[in-house]
């Protein structure tokens, strides 16, 4: 006979469980309203052509140009998605080891220090002053650095990542200008219905190749699938995802991956 309590874990369990389907489903919805964007860039651009509304062959070589752009920007995206999923079904399992922070933080600096810089952003990346050991895989947790620093990039001014010890626990700290009740909202609406308005062709204007072009340049994932990813992804990797606000600065917040020791 089931227990009160088996019966309280049990119905714990189930309700975690919707929880974390109904988070899969809006990943699932959000990730295919986003890989819309680069699709219709890519036929607005094609229409262009095709309907002979270009001023010149010149214009129609820089539509072809942009439209190739979207089209890798777009592969890029379907990289980066797929291999969370394969991820998250075992298809491709993480190698796990102990990693140490001091080289794996060196890497993501290399990879964001440009971007921050052509933002005017100031960037600073504290390396633990002693070896300092994870229990991750290593190549997941640089690229999932990587994004949340690229993605935090866009709306900061000024970014710090640090790594700080806690009890039986280490968190790799990314300390950026927005308020974690707005970064929370992101992740916790990634099921939210999507805007309608992202599925219209581009019209024919005087404009239309500077519009064209501000189009392939904002094909990204947005901040709440970025977030999503990294609430997925770290899990599987031994660690967890957590926002938390900046306990000394009002508007800043903590993205912490976190692991125990």
């Amino acid at each position: 006979m089931t227990s009160p309590e088996d019966y309280s874990a049990l119905q714990l369990a189930y309700q975690r469980l919707l929880a974390l389907e109904r988070f899969k489903s809006g990943f699932l919805a959000r990730t295919s309203h986003e890989l819309r964007s680069p699709i219709n860039t890519i036929v607005s651009l094609h229409q262009l052509i095709l309907e002979d509304l270009c001023d010149s062959p010149e214009e129609e070589k820089e539509f072809i140009a942009q439209s190739k752009e979207a089209a890798l920007k777009m592969l890029a995206l379907f990289d980066q998605i797929a291999a969370v999923s394969k991820l998250d079904v075992g298809r491709e399992p993480p190698r796990l080891e102990a990693v140490d922070l001091g080289f794996v933080l060196p890497e993501v600096e290399m990879f964001t220090t440009l971007q921050a810089a052509n933002q005017n952003v100031r960037y600073t990346v504290e390396l633990p002053a002693q070896e300092i050991e994870v229990y991750t895989d290593a190549r997941w947790l640089k690229n999932t650095l990587i994004s949340l620093i690229q993605d935090a990039i866009a709306y900061s001014r000024t970014l710090r990542l640090f790594v700080e010890q806690r009890d039986q626990a280490v968190a790799v700290v990314i300390e950026c200008d927005r308020p974690a009740a707005d970064l929370q909202t992101e992740l916790d609406n990634i099921s939210d219905a999507v805007d309608s308005s992202g599925d219209q062709h581009a019209d024919a204007s005087a404009d239309l190749l500077t519009s064209s072009r501000l189009a392939v340049e904002n094909i990204h994932l947005s901040t709440g699938l970025v977030l999503a990813t990294a609430h997925t992804a770290l899990p599987l990797i031994k660690g967890k995802f957590s926002i938390q606000p900046h306990p000394d600065a009002d508007g800043r917040s903590y993205l912490q991956c976190i692991f125990p020791q």
